[in-house]
């Protein structure tokens, strides 16, 4: 049998003070330093240390008695300083590898590019340089070059994705909005976000990826690429319970639609599963506008304000013009039909400036222009109502359902009969100033109105039972319950303290407080909690991909143009750059001072 080999700290051989007198060494954390030559003694024996020290005692043996004291002391007070000064200089350079991290998150936020880092480094130094003299050498130290910010974006993507990649462990359920668009150089940008459901029922609202289609469109190759990332990210696929898009016909087809496509493949592991498809709910109540056709004169408004602004002669003549009769405004805005809520703003400001506008076109005012002022002033607030973080779908189907409520109400008081107008204060104000107008006409249109919300929101009226369910668990008529639900409503609609619990903190909060035992009731409420209503995200990311990647960067590779999105979008994680700065070997700048 083989000897077991002894182990050093098996020994507990202890650090004697004589010896640094006798041997000028010293223990410290642990270790013994030689004050000679710096150098750490491995074993702590005193036959290593003598035997050591016998290596310089030519030099060291003269100093004895009180002259000796003095210069352990000596060296001990040099090795100290030295250590503080190492420590000092690794604190200032962690210090500068962090403040390159957070400007280099900045300049990714603000879609600037990674060559501001050098100017944004100048200012700062100057400022310093004014402000905090004795400060500007450490500020000369951070490192903003154009790779460095670059590898700092690159650092904070991957930081992000490994963070999602560890909550991803947790997750119940999660769906998934996506939508396509074209980037500068005409390639189309595939947004894929997700809205996940962890086991304490925690949601989750994360940018998973921008993948870039270099080749077709079609359904095949948007339902590949989310399947990659889904795969990437280690998402089962039976785990997804909705699928939020924009209404084009790549996504919506019934067979060949990506939407179906992925119905067919999480059927293939759950043939019972429940997959909601939802058309986005900002962008369907935008398209029920159209059925008003209201081109009829927001034309000839459109036409009259682009004649106004479009041409720097009448522009200027028309901001005279406003001076001179004391108007209230000094310009029109201009419209747009692709933010079609730019709309209602125009109007409104054409509205009020009509006197003005007639004097300059010699225009007639029209009853059918105040209408539509009031009207596209409360889809206006409808669409901000429907934005916003972290919305539940079954809030934001509560808000279409009660504007559906307004336009019944609206329907009946503006009748001809009727004709209150007390929901439409610019069609009041109208009326006041000329009693002959009649608005009944007008306000026929709401009938066209309330069906075409009836028509393009039953994809989520096909859900109003589930909703019900989720919202109002204790008024919920049990019978109507599913099934496989029934009993577990009951037991919750008995137990007091639950009850008290949902009347402190409602819904969702309810769902929170339910023990694991109610398995049927959880996972409903975290179906629901999961479902994404709308592509809002890939619009709000489609906006800041254009000022990230314009003509002057359009050279931006794909993997520079996916991180600096991730690290933008970046909504319920923030890159963790602590740990970021850990895993780095801190250096300060290298660049010419």
């Amino acid at each position: 049998m083989s000897s077991v080999k002894r182990k050093l700290q098996d020994e507990h051989c202890i650090f004697q003070d004589k010896w640094e007198l006798l041997y000028f060494c010293m223990t410290r954390n642990g270790k013994i330093d030689c004050l000679i030559c710096n150098n750490v003694i491995a074993i702590p024996k005193e036959y290593n240390i003598k035997r050591h020290y016998e290596t310089h005692c030519e030099t060291h043996d003269k100093y004895t008695g009180t002259l000796r004291e003095d210069k352990l002391r000596e060296m001990k007070s040099n090795l100290l300083n030295q250590q503080t000064l190492f420590f000092k200089v690794h604190k200032e350079g962690v210090a500068c590898v962090k403040a390159s991290y957070a400007l280099a998150e900045l300049i990714a936020s603000n879609a600037k590019p990674y060559t501001e880092g050098d100017f944004i480094k100048q200012c700062i130094v100057r400022a310093a340089e004014i402000v905090c003299p004795e400060k500007a050498k450490a500020f000369k130290d951070i490192s903003l070059t154009r790779n460095t910010v670059a590898d700092r974006i690159d650092d904070m993507a991957g930081n992000l994705r490994e963070q999602f990649r560890n909550k991803s462990i947790e997750l119940e359920c999660f769906s998934i909005a996506i939508d396509e668009s074209t980037d500068v150089t005409d390639i189309a940008q595939l947004a894929i976000f997700i809205r996940a459901c962890d086991t304490n029922l925690e949601i989750t609202e994360e940018l998973l990826e921008l993948v870039p289609l270099h080749d077709t469109t079609t359904s095949v190759d948007i339902f590949n690429k989310v399947e990659e990332v889904l795969s990437q990210d280690t998402l089962p696929m039976e785990k997804l319970v909705c699928l939020a898009t924009d209404g084009a016909a790549t996504m919506l087809g019934y067979t060949n639609g990506v939407g179906a496509r992925l119905l067919s493949k999480i059927r293939e592991k759950e043939p019972d599963c429940k997959f909601a498809h939802f058309h986005c709910i900002i962008h369907q109540q935008s398209l029920c506008l159209k059925v008003l056709k209201l081109g009829k004169f927001l034309k000839p408004v459109t036409q009259t304000v682009n004649f106004i602004s479009a041409r720097g002669l009448n522009h200027r003549q028309f901001t005279s013009l406003l001076e001179d009769v004391g108007s209230e405004f000094d310009t029109v805005l201009y419209y747009t039909e692709v933010h079609w809520l730019s709309c209602h703003k125009v109007l409104k400001r054409f509205f009020l400036l009509r006197e003005e506008i007639t004097l300059f076109l010699e225009m007639k005012e029209k009853d059918d222009l105040a209408f539509a002022v009031d009207l596209t002033g409360h889809l206006y607030d409808l669409n901000l109502k429907l934005q916003g973080k972290h919305r539940l779908v079954t809030t934001m189907y509560d808000d279409v359902k009660s504007f559906q409520g307004n336009i019944r109400l609206w329907t009946h008081q503006g009748d001809l009969e009727n004709e209150n107008l007390v929901h439409f204060p610019t069609c009041q104000g109208l009326k006041h100033s000329n009693d002959n107008l009649i608005f009944g006409g007008s306000f026929f249109q709401l009938e066209l109105l309330s069906n075409e919300f009836s028509e393009r929101f039953r994809d989520f009226s096909s859900y109003e039972q589930d909703f019900a369910l989720f919202t109002s668990p204790y008024s919920y008529n049990v019978e109507n319950a599913p099934e496989n639900i029934q009993m577990e409503l009951i037991e919750v609609q008995s137990d007091s303290i639950l009850k008290a619990k949902y009347n402190e903190v409602g819904v969702p909060g309810l769902y929170a407080h339910l023990p694991p035992s109610y398995v049927q009731i959880r996972k409903l409420a975290s179906r629901v909690l999961s479902m994404f209503g709308r592509t809002y995200l890939c619009e709000q990311l489609f906006s800041l991909m254009k000022a990230t990647k314009t003509p002057h960067r359009s050279r931006l590779t794909v993997e520079h143009l996916s991180s600096l999105i991730k690290v933008a979008a970046a909504q319920d994680f923030k890159p963790d750059i602590d740990e970021l700065v850990t895993n780095k070997r801190c250096q300060v700048s290298g660049q010419k001072k």
